[in-house]
């Protein structure tokens, strides 16, 4: 039979791998996740997006090549089948709308679908667009060097291809088509993203995720035996908002400026120089959802 010394030390022996067992239990880190575009079959999304381009600087001649170009309007989704590795959906937009502002003149035009004709576009689980088909819904292919698929393409998010959890981070690149004058600057752009945290809403866990981005742009015109080339480099930053149970993404931001120049090149030999600077804005959030 134990005394009661006996039972005290067995209590204390008790209590103390209780509180080891309860300290080993609170440093578990948190369970993975994973950030995998998967809407159930049905569901409409609608995202609202707009876009922000501003370049400053002059040409080899003095002559003044500033230009601020606005992308505003709506997309929708209707998603029509999920498998393992890919989504299929109908996207239509009642009108994307777009203004150049330049020293010179003033362009707008309106980008859209027509007649209830919709592209078919095929995202992979990271959210890749993989495949955009039946270009014939387009009012126009492309205007002002802006087009309904390069929107989609340059504007929604791309997520990890491997379970997450907070603290955890993952790198996407990726190549943005910039207009300019007759130029189509090319911006090379690497994200470097962190999943910050989970939040638990009404609508379900959130992620929540913000990346740190790194751009290089670059463009090319033949004149004769020159050669004028686009050079430069950039920082940004953005962020990501996921809904987890839903497989869709509610918010995303990029917000990135360059410094630049326009160089006159003949063989490896630099002419002239004139810098330019240029930055990009893009945002893409949710504003409706149903149909599931």
């Amino acid at each position: 039979m134990l005394s009661c010394k006996h039972l005290a030390r067995a209590a204390l022996l008790c209590g103390i791998l209780g509180l080891f067992s309860a300290s080993e239990s609170y440093q578990q880190p948190p369970k993975k996740t994973v950030l995998r575009l998967a809407p159930a079959p049905g569901t409409r999304l609608g995202y609202h997006v707009e876009g922000l381009v501003t370049v400053s600087g002059k040409d080899l001649l003095g002559r003044d090549l500033s230009l601020t170009a606005v992308s505003r309007g709506e997309l929708d989704l209707v998603v029509q089948s999920v498998a393992r590795d890919s989504v299929s959906a109908r996207l239509t937009s009642p009108g994307i709308e777009i203004s150049v502002q330049a020293p010179d003149r003033t362009l707008t035009e309106t980008l859209k679908t027509r007649d209830g004709r919709a592209l078919e576009v095929v995202f992979g689980p990271t959210g890749k667009v993989e495949e955009i088909r039946n270009p014939e819904a387009l009012s126009r292919a492309k205007t002002l060097n802006f087009s309904l698929p390069q929107i989609l393409t340059d504007y929604f998010p791309v997520f990890p291809a491997e379970a997450v959890r907070p603290g955890d981070r993952w790198s996407e690149s990726r190549r943005l088509t910039v207009p300019f004058r007759d130029f189509e600057l090319q911006v090379d752009l690497k994200a470097d993203y962190v999943l910050n945290e989970v939040v638990l809403l009404p609508a379900g866990r959130k992620a929540l995720i913000s990346a740190v981005i790194s751009v290089a742009v670059s463009g090319r015109r033949d004149f004769g035996d020159t050669v004028g080339v686009f050079e430069g480099t950039g920082t940004g930053t953005g962020f990501l908002d996921f809904l987890l149970e839903r497989g869709v993404f509610t918010a995303y931001r990029v917000d990135f400026k360059t410094d630049a120049a326009f160089v006159m090149k003949r063989g490896e030999e630099r002419l002239l120089e004139q810098p330019f600077v240029f930055s990009v804005v893009a945002n893409v959030s949710l504003n409706g959802m149903g149909g599931y």
